[in-house]
């Protein structure tokens, strides 16, 4: 089992990276969450998804959170959400 405060730690650093990657002079949304097992996923809204494949997403989302998170960290994400601005209102509320 996961020790709680793993799990956050976990979260804050995907968060903060996330945000560096969303955050550089266009509007963004990112929204890190724990799942009811115990794990994290996150929905990431920006427009520099725009356009580009859903393969595509993945990859830059993967590859920034390689560089910027440690390891033992990221084995808690589960699951990133890439949309642009426009996906992601048309499929979340605001929390």
């Amino acid at each position: 089992m996961v020790a709680k405060s793993d799990l956050v730690a976990a979260a804050h650093a995907i968060d903060d990276a996330l945000q560096m990657f969303v955050h550089h002079g266009a509007a963004a949304k990112v929204f890190v969450f724990e799942t009811e097992w115990g794990h994290l996923r996150a929905l990431v809204g920006s427009d520099e998804f725009k356009g580009v494949s859903l393969g595509d997403r993945q990859e830059m989302i993967w590859e920034h959170l390689r560089k910027h998170v440690r390891r033992e960290y990221l084995v808690h994400l589960y699951g990133v959400h890439p949309m642009d601005l426009e996906e992601y209102d048309a499929h979340t509320e605001e929390v």
